[in-house]
C-alpha cells in the first residue's frame, strides 16, 4: 500500500476541473488520478494543451491505502468537520451530476460529506469540493458544526474582491449559495462578472448554476467605503491566526472578504474603508508553493465560516436553565404562605 493520500475522481468529465483537481491535490500533498469512464483523457488530447491525466480502476483504489473515504452525500455519510481518518487514504470525489458510482461508493470504508444549506444548490463544484475534504481531512483539525438555534443571525456579510477569472468567481458564487448565504458582494475589478463580453458571462453564469442559484449578487464599486462594525480578510499567506482559531460567525455587522490574491497587492489595500476594525485570518494549506486558483481557497474559506456559524438542532432542545415563570412564582409563594399542593394529591382526598 501506498503511504500518503490520493484524490481519485471517479468519472469526471470536464478536462478543466480535472486540472483544477490536480491543483487542489497538490496544494495538500495528494496524488491525483482519476477513473476514466466519461472519455476525459480523450476529451483533454483534443483540448489546448494536451493534457493528460493518470487512470486508476476500481479493483485498484482498496489496494492504495489502509482506507478509503467516499466524499459524497450517501445515506449514512458522516460529517466532514471533525472526522478524523488518519494520515494514509484515498478520497473518492464524484461526476457533479450523478456523485460517486455505486462501484466506487461500495469500496468506501469510510463515508463523509460537508453540509450545504440551500434548498437548490446541493453540491460544490468537484474541484472546489476536492479542496475542502483535503483541507480537513489532511491538514486542519477543527470540533463539529456549531449548533445553535438561530444560526443565521450569526452569518456574516461576505465579499468577493477583484476575482481575476470568470469560471474561477461564478464557482466561488455557488459555493456561497450552497453554504446558505442568500446574497453576495462582489467587487468586480477585473469586470468578469458584470461588464464582461457575452460568451464570458454565460460561462460565469454556467460555473454559478445560475439556472437554479438564487443568490442575489450585489455589485460594488471599486474602493468604496463601507461602515462594518469588524472585517475579516481570509489569506493563504502566513497573516493573523488560523481561521479556525478567528470568530468568523459575530453577525451580519461583520464583514468576511475573500480577496483573489491571484491579482490583488494586499499591502496596497486601504482595508480601513471596509469597516472599523479590520483583522486578518489565514488558511493553512500545508504546499509552500502551489498553482493558485480562487475557486479552491474561496470554497475552503466559507465552508469554514459555514461551519462556525452553524446549524439548527436536529430535533427539539429539551427545556434547560430557570422554571417557567408560573412555577417560580408558586414556589416563592408557598415559601411565604404556606405550601403547594398537587393535582395528584387533591385526587387521594
Amino acid at each position: 500500500m501506498n503511504q500518503g493520500v490520493t484524490l481519485i475522481g471517479d468519472s469526471i468529465e470536464n478536462p478543466a476541473n480535472a486540472i483544477v483537481m490536480k491543483a487542489a491535490g497538490a496544494m495538500f500533498g495528494a496524488e491525483c488520478r482519476f477513473r476514466d469512464t466519461k472519455g476525459l483523457n480523450r476529451a483533454a488530447a483534443g483540448a489546448q494543451g494536451g493534457e493528460s491525466f493518470m487512470t486508476i480502476e476500481p479493483d485498484q483504489i482498496r489496494a492504495l491505502h489502509h482506507r478509503s473515504v467516499a466524499f459524497d452525500n450517501l445515506p449514512g455519510a458522516a460529517e466532514l468537520y471533525g472526522y478524523k481518518v488518519g494520515p494514509d487514504f484515498s478520497v473518492m470525489v464524484g461526476n457533479e451530476r450523478r456523485g460517486l458510482s455505486y462501484e466506487c461508493a461500495k469500496l468506501a470504508s469510510d463515508k463523509v460529506q460537508v453540509p450545504m444549506f440551500s434548498r437548490r444548490i446541493n453540491c460544490l463544484n468537484v474541484a472546489a469540493a476536492s479542496a475542502v475534504a483535503l483541507y480537513y481531512l489532511r491538514g486542519t483539525r477543527v470540533g463539529p458544526m456549531a449548533v445553535r438555534g438561530e444560526p443565521n443571525n450569526r452569518r456574516p456579510e461576505v465579499l468577493l474582491l477583484d476575482a481575476g477569472e470568470h469560471v474561477e468567481l461564478g464557482s466561488a458564487i455557488r459555493s456561497t449559495a450552497a453554504f446558505g448565504w442568500g446574497r453576495v458582494f462582489i467587487e468586480d475589478r477585473q469586470q468578469v462578472w458584470f461588464g464582461c463580453e457575452r460568451a464570458v458571462r454565460a460561462e460565469g453564469r454556467a460555473a454559478a448554476r445560475r439556472g437554479k442559484n438564487e443568490i442575489l449578487c450585489i455589485p460594488c464599486a471599486t474602493g468604496a467605503a463601507h461602515g462594518f462594525a469588524r472585517v475579516t480578510i481570509i489569506t493563504t499567506r502566513a497573516l493573523g491566526a488560523p481561521v479556525h482559531r478567528v470568530n468568523l460567525a459575530r453577525s451580519p455587522s461583520q464583514l468576511v472578504v475573500i480577496p483573489d490574491e491571484k491579482n490583488l497587492d494586499q499591502s496596497a489595500e486601504t482595508w480601513s474603508r471596509l469597516g472599523k476594525e479590520v483583522e486578518f485570518a489565514h488558511l493553512q494549506i500545508p504546499a509552500t508553493e502551489f498553482q493558485y486558483h480562487y475557486r479552491l481557497t474561496a470554497t475552503i474559506a466559507l465552508a469554514e465560516i459555514s461551519r462556525q456559524v452553524g446549524r439548527r438542532p436536529a430535533g427539539k432542545v429539551p427545556p434547560t436553565g430557570r422554571p417557567p415563570f408560573y412555577d417560580h412564582r408558586l414556589a416563592r409563594l408557598a415559601e411565604v404562605a404556606g405550601q403547594i399542593v398537587s393535582l395528584e394529591d387533591l385526587a387521594d382526598y
